[in-house]
């Protein structure tokens, strides 16, 4: 055996892993203080588990122990602590959480060279399930009352969200400079630090939440944060959060689902509303890539930026809250076919004329006008 001086001596040999390396490498792979911040949440979440199931400390104490038996003796344990631990997560959590946890602290596990066999781990550890229940479609009536109960600067942030389809994340982070007011509508460029996948895309916004937003982001700078005051986003999405409790409860739309804790109606809605108009509208692959979905992006940015506005104003109407909003199309588009039934109405009276002329000059000198029937149809 080398002993701890002699290990020290050889340099970059000396590997030391703790919970701050393991969340340092998360954060250089993912560049997201978001993941870090979950994957933080999950190793506290094991720590209380081994105090309250064995009286250890933390994961690291436990991670110790195992690593002073015997190798064979490894895998056995862990799965047999993971299994305990999904259990005791999903008493209080959603087991997409419960899965999510454990595949995190499976990880550091691993991280710690304490690996168990993929083929063993699917076959001998048991995920949790949820019961399904149907969600809840969020309607314009909802979404109206909630727009209507809210401050002016949450008009803007709700109906932004509405007609744009991006998270709550993204849309907090954004600076006046990611807003081009040059389009028809305004055209939103998401920061790839901003989106989950890490790739800038643009979206648009209704000339609705233009009208609320317009009061707001013209007396600001072209650095300024426009929904949020707070620089770190997550802390400006969990009050945003805590924001929509109050909000929800005060509209009276607080339902929940039977037998859960989690409301029917969250922020995230806003996104899922917005997510089955535009695919009602122009299908899943338009959806998709719309609200980001890295998979569509690239068939979608193969329109011209004019087919892409044309394709997000015929999808308008169906993000349109507010009863003058949604009559003001109503009345513009009639306007616009009563603009086409007086064209096509001229183009009959033109052709009408033309053809009575026809006739008069046939009647007139049917010799002539033969000769130019015969001249016209060799062109």
């Amino acid at each position: 055996m080398i002993d701890r001086e002699k290990i020290n001596d050889l340099g970059y040999l000396n590997v030391y892993r703790n919970r701050e390396g393991f969340l340092t490498n998360k954060f250089n792979k993912s560049k997201s203080t978001s993941t870090v911040d979950f994957c933080n949440n999950a190793l506290l979440s094991f720590d209380r588990f081994v105090f309250s199931k064995f009286g250890k400390d933390s994961t690291e104490q436990v991670i110790n122990e195992i690593k002073k038996l015997p190798e064979s003796r490894h895998e056995s344990i862990m799965i047999d602590m993971f299994q305990k631990y999904l259990h005791w997560k999903h008493e209080d959590s959603k087991a997409s959480t419960a899965i999510a946890y454990y595949q995190t602290t499976v990880e550091y596990f691993s991280y710690h060279q304490l690996r168990i066999n993929q083929y063993n781990q699917r076959r001998d550890i048991t995920l949790p399930k949820d019961p399904k229940n149907m969600k809840h479609a969020l309607t314009i009536s909802e979404i109206r009352k909630l727009v209507d109960y809210s401050k002016p600067e949450r008009k803007a942030l709700y109906t932004v969200l509405v007609s744009s389809g991006m998270r709550i994340g993204e849309t907090l982070g954004l600076r006046k400079r990611d807003f081009d007011f040059s389009q028809d509508r305004i055209c939103i460029t998401i920061p790839g630090k901003l989106t989950k996948m890490k790739m800038q895309r643009q979206t648009y916004i209704s000339k609705e939440a233009e009208h609320y937003l317009a009061p707001i982001i013209k007396r600001m700078s072209q650095d300024e944060l426009v929904f949020s005051l707070n620089k770190n986003n997550k802390k400006a999405v969990d009050n945003e959060v805590l924001n929509f409790w109050y909000l929800r409860k005060k509209a009276e739309l607080d339902m929940k689902y039977d037998d859960s804790k989690y409301h029917k109606i969250s922020l995230h809605s806003f996104r899922s509303f917005f997510e089955t108009q535009a695919s009602n509208t122009h299908g899943l692959e338009y959806a998709h890539a719309l609200i980001g979905h890295s998979g569509y992006l690239e068939q979608y940015y193969r329109l011209s930026e004019e087919e892409r506005l044309e394709k997000y104003i015929e999808l308008e109407p169906k993000l349109t809250i507010g009863e003058d909003f949604r009559n003001g199309i109503k009345i513009q588009k009639l306007e616009i076919d009563k603009s086409e039934l007086e064209k096509i109405r001229k183009q009959m009276h033109d052709e009408r004329i033309l053809t009575l002329k026809m006739i008069g000059e046939a009647m007139k000198d049917p010799k002539k006008f033969q000769e130019k029937l015969e001249k016209l149809s060799s062109v």
